[in-house]
């Protein structure tokens, strides 16, 4: 089987496509231009197949290539897919950046939840993935050498 035919995006397009990214000149062939301390937009148009919530973000990389921390991106007009977020060049030199998007499963939690608890729908179902998430991702956060995390008993069985 032959790969994509050079020029097309079959090959690139994932569950969470991320085009149209701006700032760009020429199509990217040249570099968008800033000052020193002067803050600028990027934006990129981003969305996934399925209901799932996305998030999304942009870093930049300084002249010396190490890249800095990631500026969460917002919806800039709710049903166009175009995110955006403000960043600043500290200083002078070829920086250059990057956008990136994940599934975002704990607002697509809480997005069901607030529709579905409130309406009396699935309440004990969502209360108990809610929770599954949330311990599944606590047991992902760095612990400080000697602390120990507590685990809150789980249910209780008659034959206990």
């Amino acid at each position: 089987m032959k790969g994509p035919e050079l020029g097309s995006v079959t090959g690139v397009i994932g569950r969470i496509p991320i085009l149209d990214v701006e700032p760009a000149v020429d199509c990217g062939r040249r570099p968008a231009k800033a000052v020193a301390g002067e803050s600028f937009e990027v934006s990129a148009t981003i969305f996934r197949e399925g209901h799932g919530i996305i998030s999304a973000g942009v870093a930049l990389r300084d002249p010396d290539r190490k890249t800095g921390p990631l500026t969460r991106m917002r919806m800039l007009a709710p049903g166009t897919d175009r995110w955006g977020a403000e960043v600043t060049m500290p200083r002078a030199g070829l920086w250059r950046f990057h956008v990136e998007s994940w599934a975002d499963p704990i607002a697509s939690w809480h997005h069901d939840a607030a529709i579905k608890i409130p309406a009396g729908q699935d309440v004990d179902l969502m209360l108990t993935e809610g929770a599954l998430l949330y311990e599944r991702i606590a047991r992902k956060i760095p612990q400080p050498p000697g602390a120990s995390r507590r685990r809150r008993p789980g249910p209780r069985c008659a034959n206990w």
